[in-house]
């Protein structure tokens, strides 16, 4: 009687260890930014006008369940890189920082979304620096992978 509950209680296990339940796969695969999506904003070398908006849209998709954005706006005077930039854009020359513009604007995504169009209106300030900018998306999923995307941008006059 021992030895029957003893092998079903390990039969047990061996089951449940191999269920196909989807649930209980781990997630090892990054969220992604897609900037070529109808009216996708802002694209490489953009640029756009103190005083007015940037209308932000992009599509962000996930193998399982999307979680949290943030975007990241901060001068490039310095002529300094991010690995995820692909395009190369005509820099002004380099130059101090008088009263550059930096932000960080963080939203959620709707629960158990696996697509998600984000779409966000960003007033820029009329009284900031002019220039070179990066425009960084970072995208995280419900299980705290995260995929980061860095655009060259330009605020003029």
């Amino acid at each position: 009687m021992k030895k029957t509950i003893f092998f079903a209680l390990i039969l047990g296990f061996m089951i449940q260890s191999c269920s196909n339940d989807e649930n209980n796969e781990q997630d090892t695969t990054k969220p992604e930014i897609d900037l070529t999506i109808t009216d996708a904003f802002p694209t490489s070398c953009t640029s756009v006008s103190k005083g007015s908006t940037i209308p932000f849209k992009a599509l962000f998709t996930d193998n399982q369940q999307l979680g949290a954005y943030s975007i990241n706006i901060h001068n490039n005077f310095d002529h300094h890189s991010h690995d995820t930039e692909v395009d190369s854009c005509d820099l002004d020359p380099i130059k101090d920082a008088v009263n550059p513009w930096t932000v960080t604007l963080t939203f959620s995504i709707p629960e158990n979304s696996q697509e998600f169009i984000a779409e966000q209106e960003i007033l820029i300030p009329t009284d900031i620096d002019t220039g070179d900018y990066h425009f960084m998306i970072q995208l995280t999923d419900a299980e705290g992978w995260s995929t980061m995307k860095g655009i060259s941008i330009k605020i003029t006059e």
